[in-house]
């Protein structure tokens, strides 16, 4: 045991090189950046070496820290593991799901009521995150992810297959009824979605497809994830791409129009992910009934 270094300073390290940064790290434990760098300052006298290179705001990990960290890592998922268990033994059966905002807003939200409406005594957490890397699959027992189906060890479901149209309030789209696509596209308003990773269509892929002709985007605005942009939409700011599955029953209530009835479809979607132990279980099959159904 007087081996073991500081375990909170310990907690602090592995957050940071998993996110990549303190601010990251800061976020996830719910403490200031000041109290990140102390922790990170504890951990370093402990062992007598340096784990991270400063250059003025920019944090880098040693290679003495990445060692340290793949050596570790996996001892201190054993640990997470073995606490929940016993947890769940003490508090009863429970879910922890990571996915983004915007589709636990819109989506998730009432189909996970009607899973507890089936178990009562299931105790359900939802935490969110805009990047796929901030849901750490260490914390939750499976999370709803876009992608291609594919992620390394683990177990894909898909649920819903990405087919985007655009969307507006019903006040907008009786105002642009009488638009082609193009002037649609190029008149706007349009709610743009910030995606430097490019994963997810957005109007210059709608306008390749749907209005080659178009010459420039309207302006508008641009928003951080799918939630927002649905509820600018909603709000009658513009018109905004929506993903069918995710969006149904707003259309289906005449809260939302879609105006364009050819959607931009690809291989990708949004699927349930989680250990081949989890997805297995009694737990596993009956989130993913309630979420197909």
């Amino acid at each position: 045991m007087r081996d073991l270094p500081p375990l909170k300073a310990l907690r602090v390290f592995e957050a940071c090189i998993r996110l990549g940064t303190f601010t990251a790290a800061a976020r996830e434990l719910n403490v200031g950046q000041p109290a990140i760098s102390h922790q990170i300052q504890a951990l370093e006298n402990d062992l007598g070496l340096t784990l991270f290179e400063r250059n003025g705001g920019v944090t880098t990990p040693t290679a003495d820290a990445l060692a340290y960290h793949a050596r570790i890592a996996s001892a201190l998922a054993d640990i997470a593991t073995a606490t929940r268990s016993l947890r769940e033994r003490a508090n009863g059966p429970s879910l922890t799901l990571g996915t983004y905002p915007g589709l636990a807003m819109f989506w998730l939200m009432p189909k996970l009521a009607n899973l507890r409406n089936r178990d009562s005594d299931l105790s359900v957490r939802v935490v969110t995150a805009e990047r796929d890397h901030h849901i750490s699959m260490d914390n939750v027992d499976c999370a709803i992810l876009f992608g291609d189906g594919h992620w390394n060890g683990m177990e894909a479901r898909l649920l819903i297959p990405e087919a985007v149209v655009p969307i507006a309030a019903p006040s907008v789209a009786t105002k642009l009824a009488s638009l082609s696509m193009g002037d649609i596209f190029m008149q706007g308003p349009l709610i743009h979605l910030e995606d430097s990773e490019r994963r997810w269509f957005n109007w210059n892929d709608w306008k390749s497809r749907r209005a080659p002709h178009a010459i420039r985007a309207a302006p508008g605005i641009e928003v951080s994830n799918h939630g927002i942009a649905i509820h600018e939409a909603l709000l009658g700011h513009g018109v905004a791409l929506g993903w069918r599955g995710v969006i149904d029953d707003l259309v289906s209530s005449g809260l939302l129009v879609e105006l364009d009835h050819e959607p931009l479809t690809s291989e990708r979607g949004y699927y349930l992910v989680g250990p081949e132990k989890f997805m297995k279980s009694h737990l596993g099959t009956e989130l993913l009934a309630a979420l197909s159904g």
